[in-house]
């Protein structure tokens, strides 16, 4: 088993690596993904197929996505394939049928050709993944020992999201009283660092799985209200989200924080055309290690989130292993496909609800 630390999506500097640079060859790029019992394309599962291009060169990336290459995938043992077919509107991205659905513990072989090139790759899909929210666990906050909240892991089915078209169907099948409340408290020990108290634990076997996918998609990020006034409220003194200096309309459930500590670990908001601040969701993590602090960096929004925990393959490990979140152009990943780049790996998902407030609401 791998073990590591907590994979953030920040950049650290670690240094120069001191090895010559590898001869450039032109490639077919693959970047494939399935889940276990689901059609492609459910969970955020897709198949990309593009034509790799030397980092000194100035082609536009949009030209080097390819939308007439073959692409298929099949059971390894088996001779019954599907065909990917290409998605209109969408360069370079290819979907089988969605009657296609993936099997658990089967190794499935994905191909892609084009022209002179032929490319090939194999995974095998991860069985489950199980995971809970421990209670009885403790942080260290300004030196002392306190409990940390946990949450019921047991209020959503991932199938749902297989069986509606939309969150609002999926709503009328939640039992609303399973759903827990986690707080977010924006003080000292709370907010700041990696290593600050979380809103609750997660806990899974780490034996089991090579890395976790942590997903957390607020689903209430786009509910609209008027700026928040200063806890003060006095003089009508507001939070001016857009930057506008009009009290007006704008994402409420948005944590909005402009310290520049807060600033260092999630960089400055996205903005809108009309200045509203706005966050990345769903927003992704990996780690490797249990149990998982859940701590205020895995949230960027209030109300009501989804959390996806994915168990993943080998292929996934390795290939994000040396350069967890992408920010070395000069590195290129231990990919897994034949006689080409990219990677084609699997995972096998499980989801809850869980309901983030500010401390301000439950003192309130």
């Amino acid at each position: 088993m791998k073990k590591g630390l907590l994979l953030l999506p920040l950049l650290f500097n670690t240094g120069c690596i001191d090895e010559e640079p590898a001869a450039y060859e032109e490639k077919l790029v693959v970047y494939a993904s399935l889940t276990a019992g689901f059609p492609m394309g459910i969970l955020g599962d897709t198949c990309i197929v593009s034509l790799s291009a030397d980092i000194t060169d100035e082609k536009d990336p949009q030209a080097l996505f390819v939308s007439d290459a073959f692409v298929a995938v099949h059971e390894v043992g088996e001779t019954a394939t599907d065909t990917l077919f290409p998605v209109p509107g969408s360069p370079g991205r290819y979907l089988p049928k969605e009657s296609v659905v993936f099997d658990p513990g089967k190794t499935y072989r994905l191909e892609a050709t084009w022209q002179d090139y032929s490319v090939y790759a194999e995974t095998k899909v991860p069985e489950n993944i199980e995971f809970s929210s421990p209670s009885g666990g403790t942080f260290i906050c300004d030196g002392n020992e306190r409990l940390v909240d946990n949450v019921n892991t047991e209020n959503f089915d991932i199938t749902w999201l297989q069986q509606t078209g939309s969150f609002e169907e999926i709503f009328q099948k939640i039992d609303f009283t399973k759903i827990s409340t986690a707080i977010y408290r924006n003080e000292r020990c709370y907010v700041g660092s990696f290593a600050s108290f979380p809103l609750f634990f997660l806990n899974f076997n780490s034996e089991d799985y090579s890395t976790i996918q942590i997903s957390s998609f607020a689903l209430e990020s786009e509910k609209r209200g008027l700026e928040p006034l200063s806890e003060s409220g006095a003089g009508g003194v507001f939070f001016d989200y857009n930057r506008n200096g009009m009290r007006d309309s704008t994402f409420v459930n948005l944590i909005y924080d402009t310290t520049s500590l807060y600033q260092l670990w999630k960089e400055d908001y996205l903005r809108l055309e009309n200045g509203d601040p706005y966050r990345i969701n769903p927003f992704q993590w990996q780690v490797v290690e249990s149990p998982v602090p859940m701590s205020w960096l895995f949230f960027n929004y209030y109300g009501l989130h989804l959390i996806t925990l994915s168990a993943t393959d080998d292929n996934y490990y390795n290939y994000y292993s040396g350069d967890p979140v992408a920010q070395n152009e000069f590195l290129l990943p231990e990919g897994n496909i034949v006689d080409g780049y990219g990677i084609f790996f699997s995972k096998a998902s499980k989801a809850f609800l869980v309901n983030i407030v500010p401390d301000s609401a439950v003192e309130e």
